[in-house]
This record gives C-alpha cells, structure tokens and sequence, in this order.
C-alpha cells in the first residue's frame, strides 16, 4: 500500500526553495488528505512564530490572517495553539482537541466556522530538535480521520528536515546566491502599525530589506504575527528571524509607540544565523560555543581560555562539530559555513 510518506517525500527538492517545495508538499497532501484550504507556514526555529505563509487552495485574505494570529498569539486562552502542539503530540484536529465539541475553540466558532468550515488539523513540522514549519488544513464537510492524522504525523520529521535544507542549504555549503549580496541600506527598516494590525507605513529602508523597493509592499505574515502578539500575552518587545522568499534572512522587532506598533526590520546579525545553522545540525550548546570561537578564526588554546575547558576538551568538541557539518577541518568548515556571510566575524585571532 502506497502511504502519503511515498508519496510526498520523493517529491521534495529543498535545492529549488522554501516556498517552492512547501507548495509541491500541498499539493501532494491535498491528493492525499482532502481539505479546502491549507497553510504551509515557515516558523522561526528560536520562538516558533509564524514567518511566511503559502496558501493552497484560495487566495491571501489578510483579514483571515488577522484573525488567526489574533487567537493564536491574544491573550485569551485558545484550543491547539502551535505552541501548544510544540510540547505535545505535534499534531490534533479541533474535533480531537475538544471531544467533538470544536465551539470550545474562539478560533473555531468565531473565525472558522463562519466560513463553512467543520474541522481544522495543525501539525507542526518538526526534525526532532526544533521546528522549522506548521501546516493547518481546514475542512468545509466533515472530520479528519485517526487514519488521516496518522498518516500526516508520519511526515512532520521528514519534510522538516527538507524544509530545514531549502531554508538553510545555500549557508550550510557556502553556495553563492542573491540571498548572500550585500544590501546597500542605512540603516534600519521600519513598518508603523496600528494595534489592529492596520499598516500606516513602510520606509524606504524596510521596502528595500523586503525586496520591494521599487514597487509595492507585501509583507510577510510576520509583522502581522507580532503585531498580533504585541496586542496580547507575548512580551513587550520580540525578535523574530525569518527568511525572505530569495532566502535572506531579516530579523523583525516589535514594539510599542505610542498608540501603534513599530516593527523594525533589519538584516539578521552573522552570530544570530550561524545560531540557526547550528541549531539545524544538531550542535549541543557546548558545540555552539566551540563553534563561534570556530568562527573567529581561534585555536584550541585560545578556545580552552575563553570557555575555561581543557584543550582535550576542546579538541573532541571541535571534531564533533567537524562531524556534523561533514567536513574534515577548519579551513574547509569556514570556507563552507562562513565564506562571505560571516567574514565580518574573523578577527585574524
């Protein structure tokens, strides 16, 4: 018998992109699991926040998208929140989350069901250490089944890890490509919004950090999520990291101004992205601290001193962390990882 994993994950090619290869893996599902409306969302690896959307089976809505982010990040307690399924099973169905009773859920009866909507299934995609995506399929007629949960569960690890290499890959092997160029912008981005989410403005600077410098501004559900959360229980001011559609990572910043939310926009620090590479290998936090000494140019002695280890230490830390980029020595771990983007981090030391 033919599964959804045979079926899905030869289709994926994480060289042709993230957005490409989550619109392949919709299409797929879709054949496989019907649904009427789905979202394949990128999340921040660091905080879990929804980054980017693709919509299959309908248009953007922005006051949809409102209105979800509204529930998923507001104040009020809400029915399987991905930060929720984060600590639990990684994927429910409303129906299953609320004993048939999907009305318990404010995102249900308030957002979904008024629009023909009988059930809804969130699965985040996860590599078995962090998350790199979240999918929710909505239903118009009927329930998910057990044998449709199961058989979506089944792929959450492996179309990570290939959503992981689309987001990451072109870093991880030192590839040359548009998201590496430098940005001829002073300074930082800003997007002034108001708490319902309503945009005001967009500098020039954000414009051009986004790739739109020249025409209109689309902005990734990002802003929309931490305007969202800025406006219930999450902190004050928040960082979240998330790629642009060429790949360039940008880190977005929330905070109160006044009456509105500014969400500054910048491009992601160096140390903050080999942070993410790091963490898509499967370094231990030890490793991470080898690693940026690594990164610095640093010998074994020079790392002893700074993290007050020995130097055998330090030397089965660094071939540990050669292991797991799959590379023999230094010079090739830098060539592959750090070439280009990360050279402001050498200090010749």
């Amino acid at each position: 018998m033919t599964t959804l994993a045979d079926r899905l994950l030869p289709a994926l090619d994480p060289s042709a992109g993230h957005a490409t290869l989550r619109r392949t893996a919709a299409g797929v599902v879709d054949r496989v699991v019907g649904h009427d409306l789905a979202v394949w969302a990128t999340v921040d690896p660091a905080t879990a926040m929804t980054t980017s959307c693709v919509l299959h089976g309908a248009d953007r809505d922005p006051a949809l998208e409102a209105e979800v982010f509204a529930h998923e990040y507001g104040a009020e307690p809400e029915v399987l929140r991905f930060s929720d399924l984060l600590a639990g099973p990684l994927i429910d169905t409303v129906h299953r989350a609320t004993d048939g009773d999907p009305a318990r859920s404010a995102r249900h009866r308030e957002t979904l069901a008024p629009r023909g909507f009988t059930d809804h299934l969130r699965l985040v995609l996860h590599d078995g250490r962090t998350p790199w995506g979240a999918v929710e399929l909505l239903r118009a007629d009927g329930v998910f089944t057990a044998e449709e949960v199961a058989a979506l569960a089944a792929v959450s690890r492996p179309v990570a890890v290939a959503l992981r290499e689309a987001l990451l890959g072109a870093r991880a092997t030192g590839a040359a490509d548009a998201a590496l160029a430098p940005l001829e912008v002073d300074g930082s981005g800003l997007v002034l919004c108001g708490s319902d989410g309503r945009v005001f403005d967009v500098s020039d600077e954000a414009r051009a950090l986004l790739g739109a410098a020249d025409g209109d501004v689309r902005l990734p559900p990002v802003v929309a999520a931490l305007v969202a959360g800025r406006r219930g229980a999450a902190p004050a001011t928040r960082t979240v990291h998330a790629p642009t559609a060429d790949g360039r990572w940008l880190s977005f910043t929330a905070t109160a101004l006044g009456g509105r939310v500014a969400v500054v926009v910048d491009p992601i620090r160096p140390g903050r992205l080999a942070e993410l590479v790091a963490r898509a290998r499967g370094l231990s936090g030890r490793e991470q601290d080898v690693l940026a000494q690594l990164a610095l140019g640093r010998s074994n002695r020079r790392i002893a001193r700074a993290l007050g280890l020995s130097e055998w230490t330090v030397q089965d830390h660094v071939k540990a962390v050669l292991a797991k980029f799959g590379v023999s020595g230094r010079a090739e771990l830098q060539a592959a990882l750090f070439l280009g983007a990360y050279a402001d981090l050498h200090d010749g030391g």
